[in-house]
C-alpha cells in the first residue's frame, strides 16, 4: 500500500505558504535562467506563456518586431 504525502494532515495555511515560497523561487530561477540567453529571450518567455494578447503586443511593440521576426508573437491588434 502506497502512503500519503507527509503533508496529508498538515496546516493547510502552513501548506499554501510553503507552496507559495516555493513557486516564487521557481519562478526567480526561470527568469534568471533565460536573462542568461539575453533580454530580449527573456522577454518573449514571459510574453509567450503568459497567454496575455495585450502582453504580446506590447512585447512585439517594445521590441520593434513583425511578423517576419523570429520572436515575434502573434496577438490580435484589435482586442
Amino acid at each position: 500500500m502506497a502512503k500519503t504525502s507527509f503533508l496529508e494532515n498538515e496546516n493547510q495555511m502552513l501548506i499554501d505558504a510553503t507552496l507559495s515560497e516555493i513557486g516564487e523561487e521557481l519562478v526567480e530561477d526561470w527568469i534568471n535562467s533565460n536573462l542568461d540567453e539575453g533580454q530580449l529571450y527573456a522577454d518573449w518567455c514571459i510574453a509567450d506563456r503568459s497567454g496575455s494578447n495585450y502582453l504580446k503586443g506590447r512585447f512585439n511593440q517594445h521590441w520593434d518586431l513583425n511578423p517576419t521576426d523570429n520572436y515575434y508573437l502573434e496577438w490580435d491588434e484589435n482586442l
